[in-house]
């Protein structure tokens, strides 16, 4: 009698039902009420485990990165990220190997038999293809030429990404056609391929890091290539579609498609002082960066559709972009505005981007973790959102320097665990997922005041007994989740406007001094205040359930439309709602700020940075910089809050009208003491005095820094006392009866 192969049976019975197909078909659809990924017709939870792409732990063959793979695997993980670059395709003209994508598939398969890859597959041109084409390549400011790189040693393909790299101008037509070609060779060969049917999907990438930013935008601007300003003369002739037409709206009698070129960084400057541009006489700097930013969008989607149509079967296609938070103040340089024309493309299913890394470095334990888009919004669209959670555990081992730390060790693993179930639970409770992107096996260490074990040599961030125990429960959280309907438990809800950053200052020398605190710090007194929150872009305000929203907080929606504001007065300015006005309710659309704040706004003059006076035990608040314009109330069936310190008038306000309660706010408060304040009428519910607090899919999830014995209030009115270690620490418990999920 033949002998039973016991593993094999093992295997098969616990197996994914998708596992043993010929191979995987996966596309997004709805379920539960949050985007899912179906492997085959089954809903998968949307947690990933991601090699990173530097030398050392790129290559899922070797023995640093097997291990890591395995130990996620046996964590329950079983989608997984790898990257691969063109040049690794094709490593010289007219060459073309599939077999580093093959390896690795099978270096993952080795390890985990029923693994699911998703490729981050990078379409920056290989280095032979730059030489090629040097009229094809990006061009920085006059006088800041490119940097070319001088590898010292085996390096990162994206290591001066940073920098002022010799890269291709992503308005480059002959970029796009070879790396399209390519990338099409590629879906038709490899999807016949055994290895390519465990390929569930391709994660486009390009530009800085891959991750769709233009080339230098942190500190400098782009781009002034030949093949940029040709695009731009092609975009303004399918715009204005006579010399006549773009003479008239430039107000520039000599203005001609063919003079086109990009704006200099001095003529991006705003030119009056204000805040905003003037949409009549800096309208070509308004063209120029829309521009750009249509350009990126139809990048991305054109790559994606070349997978869609290219690969014989469903796949999913992503791409890093919808960035928001955590931007440097620098969005219309390099940020992400088109996030409506990808959210409306078919040919898309995921966007992704790393958490929030500031303020208040959001990964450290004890912090609000932040995903960095307008989550909310993405997932209304249909699309899937995923966190890059690219930071490691920070590390201290049992013995240093030969002296006992066993004390400080075990603490250092307790923190570390409430960031993991932090960064996990977080996405998850907003009807998105993850990818653990793991910088360790390559050696990277991205904080040089750890200490190291010597004796150990390269791990992965998460290869820790303990860490890898939590990731499993985790999992098997997510998969139970998966199956259960999905709603917002939020009751504040943040409006935010992408569009309002074309017309804002925005050069590394000329920045929106208000716009940072309304985009990144806001938010985080948000979180200190503990509260729920949503973000949504405001364009999607008429796909949202007002229902669930106590509190609404237009922070930079200084753009509105007449459209937008009857949105507002039919759907929001109801059912005794707070809107909260933050800065100018409107600046650039409707003519009378007045009447979106529904307060008698009036202009006022500051000549230093504009602050409010402080209020009992709330501390004072200030601008960030001169702001003009700027605004005070003059209303008297208003409620003064608080008053500028410079002349005594109303900065902060309050007024109920009909349906709903109105609230001005001159300067943004990025206090959470102060938000503590404002909300309290409102009705919204404060979970906690300290801490932070994320909820949905019935899960309450409470993050401290400090730990202790601690007061949660569920929203039902029920309180709970809990007690946690000192240091901080994760309680995830059932959001209606109070009983621990995670301890």
């Amino acid at each position: 009698m033949k002998k039973l192969n016991l593993p094999l049976l093992v295997f098969l019975f616990f197996a994914p039902q998708w596992a043993t197909a010929q191979s995987l078909s996966t596309e997004l659809r709805p379920y539960q009420g949050k985007p899912t990924i179906f492997i085959n017709g089954k809903p998968e939870s949307p947690m990933f485990y991601a090699l990173t792409d530097v030398p050392g732990g790129r290559w899922s063959w070797e023995e640093v990165p097997q291990h890591n793979l395995r130990n996620f695997c046996e964590a329950g993980i079983r989608l997984f990220q790898l990257d691969i670059f063109w040049e690794h395709i094709s490593q010289a003209p007219g060459q073309f190997s599939l077999d580093i994508a093959k390896r690795q598939i099978q270096g993952t398969l080795a390890v985990c038999p029923d693994a699911a890859v998703v490729f981050r597959l990078h379409l920056n041109p290989p280095a032979w293809w730059l030489s090629q084409h040097p009229d094809e390549l990006v061009a920085y400011e006059a006088g800041t030429p490119a940097q070319p790189f001088e590898p010292l040693r085996l390096s990162r393909l994206v290591q001066d990404d940073a920098g002022l790299p010799v890269r291709v101008s992503f308005a480059s037509q002959k970029w796009r056609e070879d790396a399209g070609a390519m990338l099409a060779r590629f879906c038709k060969e490899f999807s016949k391929t055994k290895e390519g049917k465990r390929l569930i999907g391709i994660h486009v990438v390009a530009g800085v890091y891959g991750e769709w930013h233009q080339w230098g935008f942190i500190e400098h601007e782009a781009d002034f290539s030949e093949p940029m300003k040709q695009h731009f003369q092609s975009w303004l002739k399918e715009k204005y579609v006579s010399n006549e037409a773009l003479c008239k709206t430039w107000n520039a009698p000599t203005a001609s498609f063919d003079k086109a070129t990009a704006p200099t960084p001095d003529e991006r400057k705003v030119q009056d002082g204000s805040l905003f541009r003037n949409p009549q006489s800096e309208i070509r700097i308004l063209d120029y960066y829309r521009c750009q930013h249509e350009l990126v969008a139809e990048n991305i989607l054109f790559f994606c559709k070349t997978v869609k149509e290219k690969w014989n079967r469903p796949i999913l296609t992503g791409a890093f972009y919808g960035y928001f938070f955590s931007m440097f103040n620098r969005q219309a340089a390099g940020g992400h505005l088109e996030l409506q024309r990808v959210l409306a493309s078919p040919w898309i299913d995921y966007l992704s981007g790393p958490q929030v890394y500031y303020p208040d470095d959001g990964y450290d334990p004890g912090e609000p973790y932040r995903s960095r888009s307008l989550v909310r919004s993405i997932t209304l669209h249909g699309k899937l959102w995923l966190d890059e959670y690219d930071q490691q555990p920070r590390r201290t081992f049992p013995v240093l320097n030969g002296k006992d730390n066993s004390q400080n060790y075990r603490r250092n693993v307790q923190e570390n665990i409430a960031a993991i179930e932090r960064n996990v639970l977080s996405p998850l409770t907003k009807g998105a997922g993850l990818w653990f992107y793991d910088f360790g096996p390559s050696g990277m260490n991205l904080h040089r005041g750890n200490e190291h074990d010597i004796q150990s040599g390269t791990i992965g961030y998460w290869d820790h007994p303990d860490y890898l125990r939590s990731i499993k429960r985790l999992k098997t959280l997510a998969d139970s989740l998966l199956h259960r309907p999905w709603q917002t438990a939020a009751d504040v809800l943040l409006v935010y406007d992408t569009e309002v950053f074309y017309h804002l200052k925005s050069t590394k020398q000329d920045s929106c001094p208000i716009s940072s605190q309304v985009v990144d710090w806001l938010p985080l007194a948000l979180s200190y205040a503990g509260v729920v929150w949503d973000a949504v872009h405001l364009n999607d305000l008429s796909l949202l359930d007002p229902s669930p929203y106590r509190a609404v907080i237009f922070a930079n929606t200084w753009l509105l439309e007449e459209k937008d504001l009857a949105a507002i007065r039919q759907f929001w300015e109801r059912d005794g709602r707070h809107l909260f006005w933050v800065y100018a309710p409107e600046q650039l659309g409707v003519s009378n700020s007045s009447q979106v704040a529904g307060l008698q706004l009036v202009a006022a003059q500051c000549d230093t940075v504009p602050a409010v006076r402080a209020v009992g035990s709330l501390p004072r608040q200030t601008a960030w910089g001169k702001l003009s314009p700027l605004w005070s109330v003059s209303d008297p069936s208003a409620t003064t809050i608080a008053s500028y310190e410079h002349d005594g008038s109303t900065v902060f306000a309050k007024k109920k009208i009909a349906g709903h309660t109105a609230w001005f706010l001159g300067i943004p408060p990025i206090d959470a003491n102060w938000w503590r304040y404002l909300l309290a009428e409102s009705g919204v519910h404060f979970y906690t005095d300290e801490g932070v607090v994320y909820a949905g899919n019935r899960l309450l999830v409470f993050h401290t820094k400090t730990g202790g014995d601690q007061k949660i209030k569920l929203k039902k009115g029920k309180e709970i006392l809990v007690k946690i270690p000192v240091g901080a620490g994760t309680l995830t418990l059932d959001a209606e009866t109070g009983k621990v999920v995670l301890e």
